[in-house]
């Protein structure tokens, strides 16, 4: 992915968005994603504005976003600026890693699931949950028609068009996740889908 934007423009609107393009039903799959997680330590990997706080609320949480302004909103005690591909932090540090609605935004995910791997303890859990095309050709269409008029539309309203237009362009940078996530080193990766048209996947993988 060679595309990028700069978030700390659209900072206060980031959640908000998500809430919109799933129809408001990310808080849902957010504690869906939440209650996959083991006991113990996590890393809230793309943590922003720290939506997933009320759901972490019971665990030991590290936020770590590449955008400072993001993570001055963010309501978590312990909070790094840093990236996914390249995390902070020694071997078997954390017993999960939770990254909700951010993962297409990364610029090499080969390299950040390698990392993650390596910050996880023997047993821990990466949950991954995030936006994708359709499986289905035709319904892949409307859903790129869709996301194309409703983004555009706010990027023209909030004089943040590049940034919009970024995470429309950001859902066709990657396969399917069952094929772009399939080559890696865990024990084990479980996929599903849900949300209109399956557009939305939660992937849990066992190290």
């Amino acid at each position: 992915m060679n595309e990028s934007a700069n978030f700390s423009n659209i900072h206060k609107f980031y959640d908000f968005i998500n809430s919109l393009t799933t129809l408001g039903f990310d808080k849902s799959w957010r504690k869906l994603a939440a209650e996959k997680l083991n006991p113990g330590s996590v890393l809230d990997l793309g943590s922003g504005t720290g939506a997933s706080y009320s759901d972490l609320i019971n665990f030991d949480v590290t936020a770590l976003d590449p955008d400072e302004q993001m993570l001055s909103l963010n309501k978590f005690d312990r909070k790094i600026v840093g990236k996914g591909e390249d995390l902070p932090f020694n071997e078997n540090s954390f017993d999960n890693v939770l990254c909700c609605f951010v993962w297409r935004n990364i610029s090499e995910t080969e390299k950040a699931i390698n990392e993650v791997y390596r910050v996880l303890k023997p047993g821990g859990k990466f949950i991954l949950l995030d936006m994708t095309r359709p499986k289905n050709s035709i319904l892949k269409i409307f859903h790129r028609i869709g996301t194309f008029i409703l983004l555009h539309f706010i990027g023209l309203i909030t004089i943040n068009l590049k940034e919009y237009r970024f995470l429309h362009k950001s859902l066709d940078f990657y396969p399917q996740p069952e094929v772009h996530l399939a080559k890696n080193e865990y024990l084990s990766l479980d996929i599903k889908r849900t949300g209109l048209f399956d557009f939305v996947y939660l992937a849990v993988f066992t190290k």
